[in-house]
Parts: structure tokens; C-alpha cells; sequence
């Protein structure tokens, strides 16, 4: 069990697990790894097949997965047994759309959140209140531990309403009950899982409160889908200077994106660093966003708009796509799809069958930028102050006020500055009140209104 030993030691965990968590009342297996098992590059690996296929060699992480998927499937872990359909959906950005109609009416009602950065609270559900038919594995590397408290827990568990088959949760140290605020250990058990499945179907995605995430508690979502997402194909700009953050736009891709990519041991904590401090830097400006990790070719900054590795000849490598996207408050039912990691990827999942047979790139696209993308000028502003970030330039103050805009309907906003204007009766000798231009001081009193809430 990941950080037995000795009764004495002390964990740093304020909230500790059920009974049902520890040593010696489980059965759940450990998954034990070394930073020598990681794969790189996804195509140098297929030549060394048969060194992986070795019975000396412990059991590789995607079989362990899909073993202990099909156990609790078995054990009636899931809401619904899978019965999805594809289909490509013709157009610019090469979408793929899943029918799942069974999550729509059987998942776990999503819950309301009204900030990006809330407190756990044990009293809604959370991932400690798992039986142990619904926990696969847990994580564990001998030779770079994943975080200092020995006693952390990391482990993997189902996902009840699944998207695929082996779609699965990764909860970093479960133990502490963490909100759904990504950390650098989130990052790191994405980047190693991802690293040891040896499959570029596989991703791992996050979604942060706002972002339609559904649960208050730290998770991340293994999956596989079995088409690309066109991302990997698709050219993109150096962040600034950079030479290790990419950026996307409109109209390369429906929506705008950061992207890093890992291309040998020598930049792995580079990477999770790089990462870590774009998700803090959104998370601390109230942005919500997702993340979707995959594999794809070397990113290029040079070129066609898309360009197609047709011939398999280049390598394939850990990247991490970040979106950066309007808040979204409250759960929104899933009556068409909900704009997250996999839909931002442009991998969608319609939750009805009239939608799926009728929808069209243009209205999936439209709906995305609709619910999910960010003005222009508010991304450009992002993208240059992380571009600062990076680079380790100090970043010019902004005014934040009209953030407190975000969320409401033009008419709302209407409404009020409406409501900081002086009442004036009407009179037929003066010029209509729509004509005349806002005063001076009612838009300064507006705005400092805005400031003070």
C-alpha cells in the first residue's frame, strides 16, 4: 500500500481516509514506476515491442487499467453499460462527435459553483466517499517520489458515467481533500500516467470549477478516444519569445489555446513547471480553463495551417493544450454538449440523438464560441502576460474592474449602468434621454461601484 511503514510516522494530511483506505484492509493493487519506464516518444517505442513484452517486466500501466476497468464493471460500478456511436462532422477543424445519451439522463447531477477557487467541503459528494469497488489503483514512483508526505495517497478510480471504455479519475492525494484547484502534483501524475501508456489514443483531462467541472474535489480524467484531434496537426505561434509555449487563434482553431510539449527526459520538469505556472497565473485572474494532454507530432511554427503526419514518420509526444475560456456559473443541463476539454479539442459528445444526427460543424462551433471562447482583447491579454511570466518579466499592472462584468447578458449590464444614472423626468423640449451621451460622472460612479464590490 502506497506509503506504508512505521505506526509513528505523522501525516500532513488535516482529513485522513475511511478505514476502507488503509494498509492491510484493501485490495486494491499499487502501481509501482520508475522514471526509466517512460516513453517519450510514442513511435520510437514501437520498434522495442517485443523489450516491453517481456514477462520480466512488471505489468504496464494500460493493461492494469483496463483489467481493473472491467473488474468493477463486472462488480456494477458503472450507471450504464457503453453504447456510443461516431461520426465525423465535415468542415475546417476535422471534429469527431460521440452519441452517450445514457450520461446525459444517468450521471450524477453536476454541481452549482459560483467561484473558480472554492473550499472543499465534506458535506457534498467527494472522491473519499468511493467504495472500493469504484478504486482501480494506486500510483506510486520508487525513484522520484510524487510528493513528500509518504503517506499520500494517489490513486485511480472509475468514473461511474463513462465517455469510453477505461474511462477513468485520477485523484492526487486523495487523503488531503483537495478543491478542484490543479496543482503541480496534479500535473506531475498527468504527465507520468501519460508518459507510461504507450497508446496515442490515451489523454488525460482536466476541467476547473467554471469550467464544468462537476465535482469539488482535485480530479483529473483519463480516456481514450479513438479519433485525433485535429490540434496536433495545426500550426501555431511562439508565445512571445518563448521557445517552450506555443499559442493558437482563431481562425487556425475554433477557439484559442497555450500549448507545451515534452519532447525528452532533459525537459520534464521544465514542462510540468512551464504548465504549472500557466494553470496558477489563470487560476489566480479568475479564469476558468481546461487542459487536454495528448500526444501529437512536433509542434510547428513554420508552414501550412494544418499539416498531416500521413506517413507516421515523426514523433509523437506529450503535449499539453490549455484553454483559457469564459466562466461558466451554475450546472448547465446537457441538452445539446457542455464546451469542455475533450469539445474544446474539438472531440464532442452529444447527449441526444436529434442533436447528433443533425449537428454540423458550423453549430458545434458556434456553440462553442458561444459558451466557451474569450473575447479577443481579453486573450491577448492573457497570452502577453503569461508570455511575461514565463520569461521572467515583471507584468504590467492592468485594471481588473470590468471582470466583474463577466458572467452577465448585455441587457443585464445595461441595466446597470442604467441603474447608476440620475433619474430625469422626461421633457418634449429636451433631447430624448437615448440620444444623449452617458455623463461623465455616472459612468465614473458606475465604475467605481464596481471597484468597491
Amino acid at each position: 500500500m502506497l506509503g506504508a511503514g512505521p505506526r509513528t510516522q505523522r501525516s500532513h494530511s488535516s482529513i485522513q481516509l475511511p478505514p476502507e483506505y488503509c494498509s492491510g484492509q484493501t485490495q486494491v493493487p499499487l502501481f509501482t514506476y520508475k522514471t526509466a519506464d517512460f516513453i517519450y516518444d510514442l513511435r520510437e517505442s514501437t520498434s522495442n515491442e517485443e523489450e516491453a513484452s517481456d514477462t520480466s517486466k512488471p505489468k504496464r500501466l494500460k493493461d492494469l487499467l483496463h483489467q481493473r476497468w472491467e473488474a468493477a464493471k463486472e462488480r456494477g460500478a458503472m450507471n450504464y453499460n457503453l453504447n456510443c456511436l461516431y461520426k465525423f462532422l465535415d468542415g475546417n477543424f476535422e471534429c469527431s462527435i460521440q452519441l452517450n445519451s445514457e450520461r446525459g439522463e444517468l450521471r450524477r447531477k453536476p454541481m452549482r459553483f459560483r467561484h473558480i477557487r472554492e473550499p472543499f467541503n465534506q458535506l457534498r459528494f467527494n472522491f473519499t466517499k468511493l467504495n472500493e469497488a469504484e478504486v482501480m489503483l494506486y500510483l506510486k514512483c520508487e525513484d522520484l517520489p510524487i510528493t513528500n508526505d509518504p503517506l499520500d495517497r494517489h490513486l485511480v478510480a472509475v468514473n461511474a458515467s463513462p465517455l469510453e471504455r477505461d474511462h477513468s479519475l485520477i485523484i492526487p492525494s486523495v487523503n488531503k481533500c483537495l478543491p478542484q484547484v490543479l496543482t503541480t502534483t496534479g500535473i506531475r501524475i498527468a504527465t507520468d500516467v501519460m508518459l507510461l501508456v504507450d497508446d496515442d489514443t490515451f489523454h488525460v483531462l482536466f476541467n476547473s470549477l467554471l469550467g464544468h467541472a462537476s465535482v469539488n474535489h482535485l480530479h483529473l480524467h483519463t480516456l481514450y478516444w479513438p479519433y485525433d484531434s485535429d490540434l496536433v496537426n495545426r500550426r501555431f505561434e511562439p508565445l512571445n519569445d518563448s521557445h517552450d509555449a506555443f499559442v493558437i487563434r482563431p481562425p487556425d482553431w475554433f477557439c484559442c489555446a497555450f500549448a507545451f510539449q515534452l519532447l525528452n527526459k532533459d525537459g520534464y520538469e521544465k514542462f510540468i513547471r512551464n504548465l504549472t505556472k500557466c494553470v496558477e497565473f489563470l487560476t489566480e485572474r479568475e479564469q476558468a480553463h481546461n487542459l487536454f494532454f495528448t500526444r501529437a507530432q512536433p509542434i510547428r511554427t513554420t508552414g501550412a495551417v494544418r499539416s498531416e503526419d500521413r506517413r507516421n514518420e515523426l514523433g509523437r509526444y506529450i503535449t499539453a493544450y490549455v484553454f483559457p475560456r469564459v466562466n461558466m456559473h451554475g450546472a448547465k443541463p446537457p441538452t445539446n454538449f457542455n464546451p469542455a476539454a475533450c469539445e474544446l479539442a474539438g472531440c464532442l459528445t452529444a447527449y441526444t440523438y436529434r442533436f447528433f444526427e443533425s449537428v454540423t460543424e458550423q453549430a458545434a462551433v458556434r456553440i462553442i464560441e458561444e459558451e466557451a471562447s474569450l473575447p479577443d482583447d481579453r486573450f491577448s491579454l492573457l497570452a502577453s502576460d503569461l508570455g511575461c511570466l514565463l520569461a521572467g518579466r515583471p507584468i504590467i499592472s492592468r485594471p481588473i474592474a470590468l471582470s466583474t462584468l463577466e458572467g452577465l447578458t448585455s441587457p443585464e449590464i445595461d441595466e446597470l449602468h442604467d441603474s447608476f444614472q440620475t433619474f430625469e423626468p422626461h421633457s418634449p423640449a429636451r433631447t430624448p434621454r437615448s440620444s444623449r451621451p452617458r455623463t461623465a460622472s455616472a459612468d465614473a460612479l458606475f465604475m467605481s461601484k464596481l471597484r468597491l464590490e
